[in-house]
């Protein structure tokens, strides 16, 4: 229950900050806000008003929504769709601006509880009857060495131990203070799911000071956007099982929090847990921009019709395209979360 009930709170954070970002926004630039929703509908009350908007609780917990005067019509004066090409331009990227700028504070969080340092190679998890455990690797040694070279990344040691299938290699390991020593052979053929000699690697953690937990927030940032930007790209080419590029709905990213949640939680539960808040704020950023109708990404894809023309689209067609995109929208949705259920996501234990 607790976990549910952080999930409920990332999440409504998460939305609420997207709207916060329009509502601003608007407001700078002179757009009037009918409504500031906490939760969906239907309306439970009218907390208060504030500047000719209204503050209104609703009944379905998650997020919340704002509601601009004139949304698809350009005959109201102090609407949006009367406001200029810049101005709409603004108001719709806030939102995901927020999200991105969420997600970098979540990131810095993260890093400032532990920065994984990339040139260190740590064991994590080592697989029942694998080589690993059978040579007496355990989870927590440092890799110092593999057949005498240096291993600084995990590509270093995954390239040594892919050109030495069925052929023993000597490892070099740091446990607590010791140096120790291990003899082990990669197998050839490993089962489904493991690697030839049978462990998940990570990076040990670092304490860094705010500057460069900042520096790592924004980087994370940039590459959550190109790794999503490239997804299509690698899953044509077959270097990304669909399995692995699955789209998730409410359930998946509980699941996911949940997961984050249970691991080490003296040590690596914050670090995962605000890790996952970023790559959930920037994947919503992300999704917004994409230009397709209903989505804030479709809105800018009317003004940037609009601006190459010279003319707008006629607001009845706007208006119906994201209709139904809407409603295409809401189906995904549900096929999405039902797929969380029927096929939930294997994470590792």
């Amino acid at each position: 229950m607790p976990d549910l009930l952080l999930f409920a709170v990332v999440l409504a954070a998460l939305i609420l900050g997207h709207e916060l970002g329009h509502f601003v926004a608007a407001k700078l630039v002179g757009v009037r806000v009918e409504e500031f929703g906490l939760g969906f509908p239907p309306r439970v009350a009218t907390l208060f008003e504030w500047r000719a908007t209204r503050f209104t609780l609703n009944l379905i917990p998650f997020g919340g929504f704002v509601r601009p005067a004139g949304e698809n019509d350009p005959d109201i004066p102090d609407g949006l769709a009367a406001a200029s090409k810049r101005a709409r331009a603004f108001v719709l990227l806030a939102g995901p601006a927020a999200n991105i700028l969420l997600a970098f504070f979540a990131f810095t969080a993260a890093f400032q509880f532990a920065a994984p340092d990339p040139e260190r190679v740590v064991i994590t998890q080592v697989a029942p009857g694998s080589p690993a455990e059978a040579a007496g690797l355990l989870p927590g040694d440092l890799v110092l060495q593999a057949e005498g070279r240096p291993i600084d990344s995990f590509r270093a040691l995954q390239e040594i131990v892919a050109a030495n299938l069925g052929r023993p290699i000597l490892l070099k390991v740091q446990r607590g203070e010791a140096v120790v020593e291990i003899r082990l052979t990669p197998r050839p053929e490993p089962p489904e799911g493991e690697g030839p000699i049978g462990v998940v690697l990570g990076n040990p953690t670092r304490t860094v000071p705010f500057p460069e937990a900042a520096r790592l927030g924004a980087r994370a940032v940039t590459t959550q956007f190109i790794e999503l930007l490239r997804l299509p790209a690698r899953l044509i080419q077959g270097q990304v099982a669909p399995e692995e590029a699955r789209v998730s709905g409410l359930k998946g990213m509980y699941d996911m929090l949940d997961w984050a949640t249970d691991i080490d939680r003296a040590a690596q539960r914050p670090f995962l847990t605000l890790n996952l808040i970023g790559v959930i704020s920037a994947g919503l950023a992300f999704a917004n921009l994409l230009p397709f109708p209903a989505l804030d990404g479709g809105r800018l894809m009317f003004v940037l019709i609009e601006a190459i023309l010279g003319h707008r689209v006629s607001p009845r067609y706007e208006g119906l395209a994201h209709a139904i995109g809407f409603a295409l929208l809401l189906a995904l949705m549900a096929y999405v979360n039902f797929q969380d259920f029927v096929n939930p996501i294997d994470l590792p234990r």
